[in-house]
């Protein structure tokens, strides 16, 4: 019975760590949630030359991905910027633990002349407990990645969050300069943004699981 229960306690604690290393903190990755355009916890700005919508025309998986779009041959020539971005507020991210954020991404064509195609993530102060505002910020041209036609993984990993961070902003973007003629799309879908679990709980866990085979 002793050697039962603990096994049973490191089963436990497997499967407790396994659960907060999967979850993501990232609401509606997969833009599944939403009305017609709009996907639900994702804010969407769109400039006079294009567009930005939850689309069902080329999903990843599932049936929705995120669409940003630049028109400036059916439309007038002008710069803008198109994207997705998230912000859900105080709490959603533990300073004390490291990220990786992954997502898939593709552009209609690998002409690039006039657009750049990018992400980006503040970590923020929100509620002002250090100040307030922006404690780190990353910006990576997909681009400079090699995106292409083909959705493909993108993101980063093992990311250290400045101390005093609270939350996070996550964007998704297509920019345009007022060039003539100019058409792109950018295509994104299955964002994650995970934490990482802290080596020492990783630790105590192998422990734990020695010692229930030396027990046996």
């Amino acid at each position: 019975m002793k050697s039962f229960g603990i096994q049973f306690a490191v089963a436990c604690a497997v499967a407790l760590l396994a659960g907060s290393a999967s979850a993501s903190v990232i609401s509606n990755g997969g833009f599944e949630l939403g009305t017609a355009g709009d996907a639900t916890d994702w804010a969407e700005l769109s400039g006079a030359s294009g567009s930005v919508t939850r689309s069902s025309l080329d999903p990843f998986s599932g049936s929705f991905h995120a669409y940003m779009q630049v028109d400036h041959v059916s439309n007038p020539p002008g710069a803008g910027a198109y994207f997705f971005e998230q912000n859900l507020g105080v709490g959603t991210i533990d300073n004390s633990l490291n990220y990786d954020l992954s997502f898939v991404a593709k552009s209609d064509s690998t002409d690039f002349t006039g657009v750049d195609m990018f992400f980006q993530i503040l970590w923020l102060d929100q509620d002002g407990s250090d100040g307030g505002g922006v404690k780190g910020e990353t910006l990576t041209s997909l681009i400079g990645l090699g995106i292409n036609t083909t959705y493909q993984p993108f993101g980063l990993s093992d990311v250290d969050v400045p101390d005093g961070t609270d939350s996070y902003l996550l964007r998704f973007q297509l920019a345009a300069g007022p060039i003539p003629g100019v058409t792109q799309g950018l295509s994104v879908d299955d964002v994650s943004l995970t934490a990482i679990p802290e080596p020492a709980s990783i630790g105590l866990l192998m422990v734990g699981a020695l010692f229930v085979r030396r027990r046996r």
